[in-house]
Parts: structure tokens; sequence; C-alpha cells
């Protein structure tokens, strides 16, 4: 959240709710560290999310993001497809809205989820979707001309006229 003065980010002052915290980092805390490292390289990696504090989100929170965690490395869902498999196919924008504050990015894979056109869009306060098409195309996903390749969509779409 901005700092109430001056209305800027400080990232060094962020405190969540339900967000690990250590000191002194166990052999757990490490483990997690290394996953993440990983999953930048873009190395398959799971995580277990029922460890993770969704108390402070609504059902609609929850839902998003454990049906977000569903979606395969390698495969990229839209907005509009991921809230179809929620059962709200009229939501996209709000699931939009809940990736986009997102308080487990890397471990819940928001970065899977594009635009309902199929381009990428923004990630991480950048609209230009720099880091998400980083991410994504080191997961082995092709992008071209800003459009994800149909054989990486899911589910796959047999609507939508590849480029």
């Amino acid at each position: 959240m901005p700092d109430i003065v001056t209305k800027k980010q400080n990232y060094g002052k962020i405190a969540f709710h339900g967000v690990v915290e250590e000191k002194h980092p166990d052999k757990e805390i490490f483990q997690l560290m290394s996953d993440i490292k990983n999953v930048v390289l873009g190395k398959e990696v799971s995580f277990d999310i029922s460890k993770f504090d969704f108390s402070d989100l609504t059902d609609f929170q929850k839902k998003v993001l454990i049906k977000q965690s569903e979606v395969p490395f390698g495969k990229v869902t839209s907005y509009k497809k991921l809230a179809e498999m929620i059962g709200k196919p009229k939501s996209a924008r709000p699931v939009a809205n809940v990736l986009s504050n997102n308080l487990f990015p890397l471990v819940i894979p928001c970065h899977r989820t594009v635009r309902s056109d199929w381009t990428v869009g923004g990630y991480a306060g950048n609209a230009e979707g720099y880091y998400k098409q980083f991410i994504l195309e080191k997961e082995g996903i092709t992008i071209k001309n800003g459009i994800v390749s149909k054989q990486f969509r899911y589910p796959e779409d047999p609507n939508f006229k590849s480029i």
C-alpha cells in the first residue's frame, strides 16, 4: 500500500497479514526461497498453498487464487477463461483485479494469465508486460507479436484464430 503521507510505494515497509516473516528462516523457508528462484529461472515448481493464510480474503478472491494456482506450468489462461473456470463468466475484470493484488506472486502464478485476446498485458506494475513475458518465455511459452501461441493456451480455445 502507498505511504499515507507521500502516497508512494515503500517496498521496504510492506507487511501483509499471512505472509511469512522470519528473522532466522528454517529449512522450509530456505526451500521456498529456492523454489521461487527456480520459477524465475523457468523451472517447473509445485507449491503447496494449503498452508497459506487466506483469512483476509473474500470467497471470490480465494476462488480466483486457488484456481489460478491450478494453471499448469507451460500453459497460459485468460482472465475471461479463469472467470469461467470459477463459475463467474462475466467477472474477467474483477478476476484481473484479484490477480493484480496477488500477495503470493510466482508462488500463485498470476503471470500465467493474460488478456482475452491472448496478449500478455501488464505485470508487477509494468504496463508493457516485460516481466510477465520474460517469465512466460522462461517457461517455454512462445509469444509471437505479443500474442501467446495457441498450443500454450489453457484450456484450449478452438474459436480463437491464431496469428
